[in-house]
């Protein structure tokens, strides 16, 4: 899968919980998401592409979330 295209996915994910008055809750939201509905290849990927710092546009939900996957 294109990084791009993850990275869109995942915030996409996060623009929903970004409603959430709660940031833990938010990002609680989003890891428990991905974890539930992305394969194990999918969540490495994101991880690694945020490790790396690969893309710049990462939603702040997401990347706070990949620390609890």
């Amino acid at each position: 899968m294109e990084h791009q295209q993850l990275i869109k996915m995942a915030n996409q994910i996060a623009s929903f919980f970004e409603a959430y008055p709660d940031k833990k809750e938010a990002i609680d939201g989003v890891a428990n998401h991905i974890q539930k509905f992305w394969a194990p290849k999918m969540r490495n990927l994101l991880k690694e592409i945020i490790e790396e710092d690969k893309i710049a546009d990462i939603d702040p939900l997401v990347k706070d979330a990949s620390k609890l996957l």
